[in-house]
């Protein structure tokens, strides 16, 4: 008995260093990042919970009670903070609270090892009922992130709409994000804000590729590519189609009927025109990019792939 009493002890010394050490990184990385963000005139919130959770961990560490009810107050008081900053908005909300649920609800469970170690009562009810809450809490708020929530209305100032130069229009959208750099801004005006809410549905085309998951996650998360008047797009299954853009019709598809028993869907696509003028990067020290050589008449001049399918 007396041995194994010993190598409980050992064990739940081990687990309350590791603990304190977590939270000790956790909130020096708050502290950093804060002072950073405070120096650029964000929020001083960050700072302030970094040096209490850097204060809790070391107290952690050392065994005392302390450490987890200066944790505790950290917590209560991020909900504080968080309620004041952004209400009950759900993700802005989740964002902040989620992980330090997490950490308080073990910090709770732990807590009577912290008394032990002390020669306290452990109080292993109210320990039990408040990890139990924040826990169950925590699970909540994170099953709910699976679900759909309204968006996050734009709280900036708008600006006034600048006219696009006509010489100098887009006429492509060649990458998934728009450009190579994944701006996914678009430099047109005869679409904007004040006349998004008027627009109608021109046509309809249905891949044949339906996105109903029969165990392999399958869905239809594709974004489109437009290349001159044609569109491209692709199925969960890795079907890539060719269409007019005006009309609709389709051009050609090309039929790959990809499976895999996770994860089934194709998220964009990739377009390389072998006949455009080479980019080179800007920036310095950038590799330059080779010049890309297509024999004349070859049938892929102007090559469309699948992209992050997440195929296994």
């Amino acid at each position: 008995m007396t041995d194994a009493g010993g190598a409980q002890s050992v064990m739940a010394r081990g687990w309350l260093i590791l603990l304190g050490v977590v939270i000790f990184v956790a909130g020096l990385a708050f502290a950093v990042g804060g002072a950073k963000l405070l120096m650029l005139g964000g929020s001083v919130y960050f700072l302030i919970a970094g040096v209490a959770l850097i204060a809790a961990g070391v107290q952690i560490v050392r065994r005392r009670p302390a450490g987890a009810l200066l944790f505790g107050a950290t917590f209560v008081l991020t909900i504080a903070w968080s309620l004041w900053e952004v209400g009950f908005a759900f993700w802005p909300l989740i964002s902040r609270l989620l992980a330090m649920g997490v950490g308080a609800t073990v910090v709770a469970l732990s807590y009577p090892l912290l008394r032990r170690a002390q020669g306290q009562a452990p109080r292993w009810r109210p320990a039990l009922v408040a990890a139990a809450l924040v826990g169950l809490a925590s699970a909540g708020g994170f099953a709910a992130m699976f679900v759909p929530h309204p968006t996050v209305d734009f709280a900036g100032v708008e600006g006034a709409l600048t006219p696009v130069d006509p010489g100098k229009a887009q006429k492509d959208w060649t990458a998934y994000g728009n450009s190579g750099g994944g701006d996914r801004f678009v430099a047109l005006d005869q679409i904007s804000r004040d006349n998004v809410r008027n627009l109608k549905v021109a046509w309809t085309y249905r891949t044949g590729d339906v996105a109903i998951s029969d165990g392999n996650g399958a869905e239809d998360q594709d974004t489109p590519l437009q290349v001159g008047d044609t569109l491209y797009v692709c199925t969960p299954h890795n079907n890539v189609i060719a269409l007019d853009a005006d009309t609709g019709r389709e051009k050609w598809k090309t039929l790959i009927n990809a499976h895999a028993s996770v994860w089934m869907r194709c998220r964009g696509l990739a377009y390389f025109d072998a006949k455009a003028p080479l980019q080179q990067p800007t920036a310095p020290g950038a590799t330059p990019v080779p010049a890309a050589f297509v024999p004349e008449g070859a049938a892929c001049q102007a090559p469309v792939h699948c992209r992050d399918t997440d195929s296994r």
